[in-house]
């Protein structure tokens, strides 16, 4: 099975975009995390890329959220409600990503206003 989660900065600019593909074989499945531009209301060009794995993965569509910080200078990856990777638009950096079977992100997040 296929997954797919997406969150749009409330300006409309940016969007984080979660894409889990297992293909035919879920052994060569891939989990990714982009910033993409938006162009109108669609998805534009990939402007980063973070890899969060690769092989199967026991996961279904209501186990992963894309989401904002309060300040939208961030955009996370979660997935069984842990942090696993995110932009930090304001500083043009990536974190996580590249995991195998166990997450342990040391990643800087904040919903504090």
């Amino acid at each position: 099975m296929d997954v797919f989660d997406t969150a749009i900065q409330t300006k409309g600019d940016l969007a984080g975009v979660f894409e889990y593909d297992e293909a035919a074989d879920p052994q060569n499945a891939t989990a990714y995390f982009y910033l993409c531009e938006m162009q109108s209301k669609t998805v534009g060009p990939i402007v980063g890329i973070i890899h969060i794995r690769s092989g199967a993965w026991s996961m279904a569509e209501t186990d992963v959220i894309v989401k904002w910080d309060n300040g939208e200078r961030r955009v996370g990856l979660f997935i069984h409600g842990q942090l696993l990777a995110a932009f930090d638009v304001e500083a043009g950096t990536r974190h996580g990503g590249g995991y195998g079977k166990d997450f342990h992100a040391d990643i800087p997040w904040s919903d504090a206003n």
